[in-house]
């Protein structure tokens, strides 16, 4: 690896779904990854290799299509000469330790001496397998445990053996982290490491009490479901999603790995005849388009031995409720979490130094929105400690009396003893960014801080960043100002950049019919953007979660943005009965004829009018100033550091002028109200010659405020205020 930790070649050997898909991101991230599987029979000795592609090709493994051209197929006997260039080597064949063994021994005869190598496996301690193997190997080796499928499930587990050279760990945990987005827990050489280890637990004992209870599957997904953050699948929907047909596999594994005092022996679901009942039968989940759940309607019923309509229940939303009820729900939600929690509590000093480790696999492996940690504290780890009808765990009794598991910026350590939670490099909250900082501006909507080194910050205190009146207010007042370097749009929220504008404001006014009232606050809109887009110093955009709607007009009114990859934008504006009116349709047209595309008119009139949001990444219109980046966690740093970047020399883009369209644009999709809509955007760009981008801009303002007061837009506006759906009148 590069005195950066950063990549430009790797080699993954095993190009079945996990291992194409591990190629998959790396491609994603602009590595050159060789892929290599056993040699196929017959003349195509790569195809397995190639078969492997095209599957993450079909399962949208890779974020754009060409980025499969990264990839290069090969495979184990023609292409060994390949690994002289990797500077890294992914091992990801199936979990079998001879087979993996023979795979190492491979690789250290033709890496770079040096190179890391690492394996996926889930199962294998790291001590097995690297038995045999010499000491040079050994110290170049670690395990990293990726989660399926690779380019969406952020979680990598990271086991270090005592022979692992620390610049090796260190270099992994770069790449992996900054370079492929991901978030690493560190783990100890322990059967199933933390997620396997700990969800896997929690999906036993779910099933077995259930089944002990007499609790029917949708029953118990119900009780142990939305009220403590659990994922909608529930357990049992888990179990389906996951494949039945791998409990024997994994779950058996874990069994022999674990020594017979454990808990998991207590909840041995390999055995369940409700499992093998289901297994014999073929029925193992999604894979075979039934399992415990066939559908969304049709629930197993294991006394009749075929499938009948899912019943519904209702539990209490509150969690606390929930676990006093006197109900069978609330008596198996509260054996549930308790026997997790317990199970978490004595687990935790075997596998990990502090319970953030298993609160973050939980979250980031299982989905959890709290780890088990997070959500005991959430409910008050004193109450919790009074429902266990004897002692408390040990470390949830440490908990109490160091006021949480979370408390004064600290973490319990699995020990029993609030450490200093660990950092992550380039990981930075606004909030510790302007700690110090002067408020130069603030109303109910948006605050900008002013720091020492000159830098702005403009934040959203809206739900869901959402751009109001009071919030455009803020943006033309500090456009104005002199004595900043740069501004960096950012938020601590990590699902919204800006997720547009404050819908009720917009309904209110479609509601008036009263154009020229509408006409005000769109063009006011307009105003305070181009107003950043004109201020004397740069704008930066931190951009994660959504940018949306005037969202991402805010993110095209930048000088330049770091954006994370999965950011949905778009322009949802049609579904509200307008098309984009704060200069988004004159700073499309203008991206578009910049970066010299052809029919730059048809290609922005489809791009506004089309309201399904896109990764950002694939962003026709982002410049070679925009950063496009992995990790959602490090936008913000990068943001700041962007900022400073421009700072030095920056000049205001000069005014210009954009051709306008001499033909007829129509848009012929949805109803009449769609098409006249079209028609208003039509009209804005229509011409002979050229025109001043502000002149085009008020054209824009007069053309939405006139169609978004029209009674059936005036009806999608206010429908999707209410309902938050669109209204297809």
């Amino acid at each position: 690896m590069s005195a950066t930790n950063t990549i430009r070649t790797a080699a993954v050997f095993g190009a079945g779904s996990m291992g194409a898909g591990i190629a998959a991101h790396l491609a994603n991230a602009g590595v050159k990854v060789h892929l290599l599987d056993i040699p196929a029979e017959g003349e195509d000795r790569d195809a397995r290799a190639k078969k492997g592609i095209e599957l993450q090709l079909k399962r949208h493994g890779f974020m754009r299509p060409e980025y499969a051209d990264n990839v290069i197929p090969g495979n184990v006997e023609d292409h060994l000469d390949r690994l002289a260039e990797a500077e890294w080597i992914v091992e990801a064949v199936f979990e079998d330790l001879k087979v993996k063994q023979d795979t190492f021994r491979r690789i250290d005869a033709h890496r770079t001496p040096g190179t890391p190598v690492s394996s996926n496996t889930s199962t294998i301690p790291l001590a097995e397998l690297l038995g045999g193997l010499d000491e040079s190997f050994r110290k170049d080796f670690a395990i990293t445990h990726f989660f399926n499928p690779p380019r969406v499930m952020r979680l990598v587990e990271l086991v270090a053996g005592p022979d692992t050279r620390p610049e090796v760990t260190q270099a992994l945990t770069q790449v992996l982290e900054r370079q492929l987005g991901k978030v690493i827990v560190d783990c100890r050489d322990t059967p199933g490491f933390i997620a396997n280890r700990i969800g896997n637990f929690w999906m036993a004992a779910g099933a077995h009490i259930a089944f002990e209870q007499g609790i029917a599957p949708e029953q118990a997904d119900t009780a142990f479901g939305r009220a403590f953050g659990i994922p909608r699948t529930g357990i049992f929907g888990l179990f389906d999603y996951v494949g039945l047909q791998l409990v024997p596999a994994i779950w058996g594994s874990l069994l022999s790995a674990l020594p017979e005092q454990d808990a998991y022996h207590r909840f041995d679901i390999t055995q369940r005849p409700e499992f093998t009942t289901l297994l014999d039968k073929g029925f193992t989940g999604r894979t075979a388009q039934s399992g415990f759940y066939r559908g969304r309607e049709e629930v197993f019923d294991f006394a009749a031995g075929d499938y009948r309509p899912r019943e519904k229940y209702a539990v209490p939303g509150d969690a606390r409720e929930l676990l006093t009820a006197d109900t069978p729900e609330g008596r198996y939600a509260k054996d549930v979490l308790l026997t997790t929690l317990t199970y978490c509590c004595e687990t935790a000093p075997e596998i990990c130094d502090a319970v953030d480790a298993i609160d973050s696999a939980m979250a980031l492996g299982y989905g959890w929105k709290k780890g088990p940690f997070a959500l005991a504290d959430s409910l008050g780890v004193e109450w919790l400690a009074s429902l266990y009808e004897g002692e408390a765990p040990e470390l949830l009794t440490a908990a109490v009396q160091a006021g949480g598991f979370y408390a004064d910026g600290k973490v319990l350590g699995s020990d029993g003893i609030p450490q200093a939670p660990r950092e992550r490099e380039g990981v930075v909250k606004v909030a510790d960014l302007v700690v110090d900082a002067e408020v130069i501006a603030q109303n109910d909507a948006a605050t900008v801080f002013k720091r020492a080194d000159g830098i702005a910050v403009y934040t959203f205190t809206t739900p869901m960043n959402a751009c109001s009146v009071a919030a455009l207010d803020i943006m033309r007042e500090v456009a104005q100002r002199t004595d900043i370097r740069a501004l960096v749009i950012a938020s601590d929220n990590p699902t919204a950049f800006c997720a547009g504008a404050d819908l009720p404001t917009i309904a209110r006014l479609a509601a008036t019919g009263e154009a020229e009232a509408a006409y005000e606050v769109v063009r006011a809109g307009a105003v305070s953007l181009q107003a950043l887009r004109d201020a004397a110093f740069p704008v930066v955009g931190a951009v994660r979660g959504v940018a949306l709607g005037g969202g991402l007009e805010l993110l095209l009114h930048t000088d330049a943005s770091v954006i994370h990859a999965e950011t949905r934008v778009g322009f949802p504006e049609r579904s509200v009965g307008l098309f984009p009116g704060w200069g988004g349709t004159v700073r499309v047209l203008e991206r578009l004829v910049e970066m010299g595309v052809e029919k730059p008119h048809e290609k922005a009139f489809a791009m506004l009018l089309n309201t399904k949001p896109i990764p950002a990444v694939n962003l026709p219109l982002l410049r070679a100033a925009d950063r496009v980046v992995l990790s959602p966690d490090h936008v913000i740093a990068d943001a700041f550091a962007l900022a400073e970047e421009l700072a030095e020399g920056y000049q205001p883009p000069a005014p210009g002028k954009l051709p306008l369209y001499p033909g007829e644009l129509s848009f012929e999709e949805g109803s009449e109200t769609d098409k006249a809509i079209g028609a208003a955007l039509a009209r804005e760009y229509a011409g002979e010659g050229e025109i001043d981008a502000h002149e085009l801009g008020l054209r824009e303002s007069h053309e939405a405020s006139a169609v978004l007061v029209q009674p059936k837009n005036a009806e999608r506006a206010m429908h999707m205020a209410k309902t938050r759906k669109p209204l297809n009148n």
